[in-house]
Order: C-alpha cells, then structure tokens, then sequence
C-alpha cells in the first residue's frame, strides 16, 4: 500500500500517465518461413504523451507491431500509401517507401530501394530474404523519401524489427523475458517545432515499467525517431549489453547508460535493484552544440521494483560467460582486413543550420558520390566542422568504428550509425572507420547519410555505388514512383538483369516474375 501511494505522488513528467504500465508492442512472428505482412499508413487517431490527435502512422497504431524473422526467412511486407491529412505534421497525401534499417539485403527492389517511392493510394510489396549469415538482433523499419523523412518518421512512422537468434549465442539467458520499448521524439500538435521535442518510451511518457527485486529480463532498446537522443539511465538497476546495432558482443558489457544516437539500438539484460522501491527512468542531457537540439535531462518513466525477490545470483554470475557459436564477422576480422583505399568525409552546414552538405555539395539522386568494386575495404575518416553532431549511417553494411575524438562517448566497434562530435575549439569532431564493401548481396546503388533526419531531408546525404568485379558504371540512378495506376518497375528489374549480365544472383529476386504488376490499387487524386 506504502509504494502504490508513493507511485500516485510521483511526479515523473507524464501527469495522469505516471500510474500506467507502459504497454508492449505487438510482435509478429514469421510461419513457415516466411513472415506475411501488411503495413497501412493513414491517419489514425493516437494517445501519444498523454495526449490525443491524428497522426500518419501503421496501422492505426504510434507503436506498431515489432517484425520478428530468423535467417533464411522471407519477408513479404505490402505497404499501404494512404497518408493524408493529419493533426501532426501532415497536411496532404504524400509518397512514402519503407527502409530496413540495419538489414544486409540487396539495394534493389522488391529489396530494399529507397529510389522507388509508393505513390498516394498505390500499394508496394517489397520482398527479401534473411540472408543464411545474418547478424542477428535489433533492427527497425522507416520511411525513407527523401525530403519527407522527418516529417514522416516525427509522425510516428517507425518500428523495431528483429532477426531473432541472439539468445542463441547466450544460451543461459533463453528463458528471461523479453520486452521491447521503441524509443521516439515528436512535435506534438501546439508544440514549438523549435523547442525540445517530447520523447516518449512505447509512446507513453510519464508511464511504469514493473520488475521484481533482482529480476533479469532482456530488454530490445531503440532510438527510433527522428532527430532527438536518447542516453537512458536508471538508479540501481544494472545493463549488460549483448547487442550493439544488430551486432553481438563477443561478451556482455556492462554499462551505466545506454547512450542511443537517432537510428541506433541496443540489446540489453537488465538486473533490477534488491530493494523494493520506485527508481526514476530517465534520459540524460546529451550536449549537442551550440547549434544543436536541445536535448535535456528528462524523466521519461519510473521503475517499480515490488514483489517477490527472484534470486538470480547464479543466472547473474553467468554475464561473464564469453558469447558461443560466433558465426559473423568480428571486429578483430574487419580490424584485420587489407585497406584499398582511404577517404576523408566532411560535413558542414550553412551558418542558419537550415542547409546540409557532405564534402560540401547537397543531396543530388543523379550524383555518384562513392563508387567501389566489390571486395574493397576502406577507411574513412568522417569529419564534422559544424558547431552540432551529426549521426553517420550507410545502407546495406555495418562498419567498424575505430576511434572517436573530442570525448564523446559513443560506442567503438561495430556499428551502423555513428554519432560524430561537433567541432570544438577550433578542432573538428573526428570518427575514424573501416567500411568493408566485401558482401555480395550490396552490390547496386544505395545511400550514407546524417540519422538527424532533418539533416538527411536538408541535403546531408550522398550516394554509394558498389560495382560488381568487370564493370565500370551502373545504369543511371533514378528515382521513380509506384502509382495507384501504374503496374511494372521497369527500373528495378532492368537493375537485376545488369546484376546478372556481371553473374552476381539476385538473391532477393520476387516470387513473382520481373514483370508482373506490383502495385494493386485504385487511383486516388494526389
């Protein structure tokens, strides 16, 4: 009775929400080996905050469900366009298309090719497989039309999607619990788009998230918005991270925050406290620069720890068991690996902060900004001269991250996405890398880009081209739209063709032959 009297006085943000258990995403799990889904994008009414509006999000829900495969799984995912006008954010239909950030799979359609858009009205059904060797963990899905990410991610499109099989590596582990909490910033409608943006975990702010005394559960953590950090801390409970941006750890990791730059995600065991209690769930202030968000210290939820104690002293002494059966690529194996070539990659902005460059040229689809061959490994140095971070994130690949300067306090190893500090004194903010173009599977066209997606949509993203081995050009990149009415991309089964004029297979190839409609609507005005 003592503790549900404290917890009605806690303050923790979230007004009338602090008393709610915050709630847990849907998880839909592959049958068979193949994992059938529909994602409907339309305006929905949503609870966000505590507070009520209409927002574009999937289907009918802030949170939508968590896509759950295992290597060698296909993914047959229909995305619905049916955004229109909104409380938040959107005023009108718009194109949309959907990107699988952190998946290894061919940047080719029905894969995943953020150059094809789904017009208003118009479904998409993008097709791909979990490749055999696929490091497993947390992942996520977004919209990714350049010019209208922020807009559409701010309105609550975004959610987690998991190769499953981590476990499999930390067996003695198989049997906690498992939660997801998606992690997102937005403008609530009436907000300052100028001021912080609310976060929220689950969509709630202000919520609970119950524990035992000494209960172990793996926690799957995504920073899935748009522009905003996260760095979650709480008193007295304990992280031990198996999983950094879907890479697992040759051992857990302890650690006294998780610090979740736009983009990345975390997986994590987390030992409650040995004493009952209410412990404050909170973001840190994350120090953007001067030009950067404002990000901070905020109270997103309490702990309530209550109940009977689980002794899990034994299970405990079990997180410094090394991980088994490792069957991807380390980062002593990258670390290792001949370099072809360094570059230097620089991003700056305009002195607004309205306008976004990579070695000082904005976004252009027509533009070549990198090309390789396949099998070359190379070593950027990824430089910041701007007076706020930027998040670095490429397509396709993980990298490995082998310092970074001006004290920030991201995470070395594997990784993709990588916060990048701002300029400092004069000093620019320095991320040295090793990027292995060394699969198969990412032989095309694709993109490397800030995760501050305002950044991304104001022009801070550049074009990569891995060329198979023979070949001197690809076809010209084009950005093209699946309408309502339209029936064929032409586009993306001509990319497969040169794909295989080089002998490289389309591993992703649709169930379907090249040429058969994709797109299954009736017209709908734009």
């Amino acid at each position: 009775m003592a503790l549900a009297l404290a917890l009605a006085a806690c303050g923790g943000g979230g007004g009338s929400e602090v008393d709610e258990t915050i709630p847990e995403p849907e998880v839909l799990s592959s049958k068979g080996g193949v994992l059938n889904v529909t994602l409907r994008q339309s305006p929905s009414s949503v609870v966000v905050a505590g507070h009520r509006f209409t927002s574009n999000v999937f289907n009918d829900s802030y949170i939508p469900p968590v896509l759950k495969l295992r290597r060698g799984d296909r993914m047959a995912l229909t995305l619905q366009n049916r955004i229109g006008k909104a409380d938040n954010q959107i005023d009108a239909p718009m194109e949309t298309n959907l990107h699988y950030h952190g998946m290894s799979i061919t940047p080719i359609a029905p894969g995943d090719d953020v150059f094809l858009h789904v017009g208003s009205g118009a479904d998409y059904l993008y097709e791909w497989d979990v490749p055999a060797n696929h490091p497993q963990g947390a992942h996520w899905y977004h919209p990714h039309a350049h010019g209208l990410v922020e807009t559409q991610i701010l309105s609550g499109m975004s959610g987690m999607l998991i190769v499953d099989g981590l476990l499999d590596h930390y067996p003695a582990f198989q049997q906690l619990r498992e939660r997801h909490y998606l992690m997102k910033d937005i403008v609530l409608p009436g907000d300052d788009p100028g001021g912080a943006k609310t976060k929220t975990i689950n969509g709630r702010l202000g919520g609970t998230i119950r524990l035992r005394p000494g209960e172990m559960q793996v926690w799957n953590l995504g920073n899935l918005g748009a522009d905003a950090y996260f760095d979650l801390a709480i008193e007295g409970l304990q992280f031990w991270e198996l999983n950094r941006d879907g890479n697992i750890l040759p051992k857990p990791r302890r650690l006294d925050s998780v610090f979740l730059p736009p983009g990345s995600r975390s997986t994590v065991i987390v030992v409650a406290p040995a004493v009952i209690g209410l412990y404050p769930v909170r973001t840190r202030a994350v120090d953007t620069g001067p030009k950067g968000d404002p990000n901070d210290t905020l109270q997103l939820a309490t702990l309530v720890v209550d109940g009977v104690p689980v002794d899990s002293a034994v299970l405990q002494a079990r997180l410094g068991d090394s991980a088994v059966a490792l069957d991807t690529a380390t980062a002593a194996q990258i670390a290792a690996l001949p370099i072809t070539r360094q570059r230097t990659i620089t991003f700056s902005e305009t002195d607004d902060g309205n306008t976004f460059f990579i070695d000082g040229r904005t976004y252009d689809v027509s533009r070549d900004d990198v090309v390789v061959h396949l099998g070359e490994v190379e070593e950027w140095t990824l430089v910041n001269v701007s007076a706020e971070r930027h998040v670095f994130h490429i397509h396709q690949m993980d990298f490995l991250v082998k310092s970074i300067n001006n004290g920030d306090i991201d995470e070395t190893g594997l990784r993709d996405v990588i916060d990048i500090p701002y300029a400092q004194n004069g000093v620019p903010g320095v991320v040295k890398i090793i990027v292995p173009f060394t699969d198969p599977l990412m032989v095309g066209r694709f993109v490397f880009h800030c995760h501050i997606v305002e950044h991304e949509d104001g022009g801070m993203m550049a074009n990569v081209v891995v060329l198979p081995p023979g070949a001197s050009a690809m076809p010209a990149a084009r950005m093209r739209t699946m309408t309502a009415s339209s029936s064929i991309d032409t586009i993306g089964a001509s990319l497969r063709r040169w794909l295989a004029d080089y002998g490289v297979v389309a591993a992703n190839r649709p169930s379907m032959d090249l040429e058969v409609p994709v797109c299954t609507a009736a017209p709908q005005a734009q």
